[in-house]
């Protein structure tokens, strides 16, 4: 099965490859977790977090550094949240000059904060508006314009086909589908055969997310929707070699078993670029924030989770993670 399965696909003139992508996360995917993923291997696109239109001038991106990337990152991609189709419009020139290979628009987010302001999946409720935005955006830059979005706001106004219809005819050159709706947000179970339905109705490249918690699914969810790559969020802040894992499995090799000793290193790796790159307060809280949904899956996981949390400086929280992995790796020597 795995020999029939597409391993990239075309935005326009760029190639995609491997097609398993890290999706956008606020507050997650910054500069840093993107070089930390695509050190693992596996990984064929990162993507910013996604940033408002309106905070795309100097002083906004001085302060909040959402668009801020090394060139080892590309291709990557910069993603950008609004509802005036003009401001959209001009942030996208804006991430054009930064250099960003493809400019993505936000359809899907389902956070009240991002909605209430008529931004991410409130549009679903508003497709003339969505169209008139995209129409604006496509034709204000010369990169590559994506969109993300969910099957609809609700289970009654399921509208995925007429958005992925409609946004092609915009000129949108790739579609990436979350199939909960927005009145769902992270629960209940990703509907995947929406991604294979949308995959039929439009002629250009469609990624689906969500639910994508190992390789198997991985490769399951290729080879069921018919998409053409997979676009994994939460499951690579669990598991951040699941990309690497993804690939092996694809050639037939059995996935790495991810060690404690791999796991410690990833995380001290992670929190040294953070105090190289911000100051020791923020690195904290970033370190703070991953482990939250990292996957220790060790004994006494959550007690390392609690001390990490209440940790008040960047080296009692590094005594903390060597003192829990000196343990466990010790103990699989042994053993």
């Amino acid at each position: 099965m795995n020999d029939n399965l597409p391993t990239k696909y075309q935005i326009r003139h760029i190639t995609i490859e491997p097609n398993i992508v890290l999706a956008p996360m606020v507050g997650v995917t910054d500069s840093i977790f993107r070089r930390m993923i695509l050190s693992l291997g596996g990984c064929g696109l990162v993507c910013s977090e996604m940033t408002s239109a309106s905070a795309v001038s100097p002083r906004a991106r001085s302060r909040h550094r959402q668009l801020d990337y090394l060139p080892e990152e590309r291709p990557i991609a910069m993603q950008l949240s609004g509802n005036d189709p003009d401001l959209v419009a001009a942030a996208a020139r804006v991430v054009e000059e930064l250099g960003a290979d493809i400019l993505d628009i936000n359809c899907g987010c389902p956070s009240p904060k991002v909605t209430g302001g008529g931004h991410g999946s409130a549009l679903l409720r508003d497709l003339p508006k969505m169209e008139r935005l995209l129409k604006a955006v496509c034709a204000a830059v010369q990169i590559p314009v994506t969109l993300k979005f969910r099957a609809g706001w609700d289970e009654a106004s399921l509208n995925y086909l007429d958005t992925a219809k409609m946004a092609e005819q915009a000129g949108v050159a790739a579609l990436a589908l979350h199939p909960r709706t927005r009145a769902q947000g992270y629960s209940g179970v990703a509907d995947w055969t929406r991604v294979a339905e949308v995959k039929r109705a439009v002629s250009i490249p469609v990624i689906g997310s969500g639910d994508v918690r190992d390789a198997a699914d991985a490769l399951r969810r290729l080879h069921e929707s018919g998409a053409d790559g997979v676009m994994i969020g939460r499951g690579a802040m669990h598991n951040p070699w699941i990309f690497r894992q993804i690939a092996q499995l694809r050639t037939g090799m059995q996935p790495m078993t991810v060690t404690p000793a791999d796991k410690y290193d990833f995380l001290t790796r992670y929190l040294e670029m953070c105090c190289d790159e911000m100051p020791e307060r923020l690195a904290l809280n970033k370190l703070k924030q991953l482990i939250g949904q990292f996957g220790i899956e060790l004994p006494g996981a959550a007690a390392l989770r609690s001390a990490v949390h209440h940790s008040s400086s960047v080296a009692e929280a590094r005594d903390h993670l060597e003192r829990f992995f000196a343990w466990h790796i010790e103990a699989m020597a042994v053993g």
